[in-house]
């Protein structure tokens, strides 16, 4: 089970910035990123850092934030309407250049071991790299169309458990 937590109040800061990969290996799904400032209804601000081009909240705004883990997942905007689940909207990051390389090193590595030694354990390696490569993009596609669903259905819920009066709410609180 997801614990997904959430926390409304109003957006008190947005700020977009340009993303720029400062190591060969580092990747974003998206060029941009938003930096989003919430100051909840108990008083508390909470910053979240999305990288995404979607923001369907402005300042001032009152907005419901999901979290998984710790990071924003959706963004519900409570006066228009509007809302956007991170995970479905930006394209997914299935294929990282650093796992290329590693793949690509460790096919030739088996083939030369095989070519020098022989035998099985090289063959089986290069087997793996040819199986394990491709599976790795399919766990993560599985995975994140699961969270997809999960994020949707909780979204929901949360928009439903904001809508009921409760006056000694905590700052951020749990989807049941």
């Amino acid at each position: 089970m997801r614990d997904f937590r959430w926390v409304s109040g109003h957006v008190a800061e947005v700020q977009r910035f340009i993303n720029v990969p400062r190591r060969w290996c580092e990747q974003y799904p998206a060029r941009e990123r938003r930096e989003l400032w919430i100051t909840a209804d108990q008083g508390p601000e909470f910053k979240f850092v999305v990288h995404t081009t979607l923001m369907p909240a402005r300042r001032g705004h009152r907005v419901l934030a999901l979290l998984l883990g710790g990071e924003l997942v959706a963004l519900h905007n409570l006066q228009t309407g509007e809302s956007v689940n991170y995970l479905r909207s930006d394209p997914p990051l299935m294929w990282r250049r650093c796992e290329a390389v590693a793949a690509v090193l460790v096919g030739l590595g088996g083939a030369a071991a095989f070519a020098v030694a022989g035998g099985v354990v090289p063959l089986a390696v290069a087997a793996a790299t040819l199986i394990g490569a491709p599976g790795a993009v399919v766990v993560r596609w599985l995975a994140r169309r699961l969270n997809q669903r999960a994020t949707d259905h909780a979204l929901i819920e949360a928009v439903r458990q904001a809508s009921k009066p409760a006056p000694n709410r905590p700052a951020l609180r749990r989807v049941k």
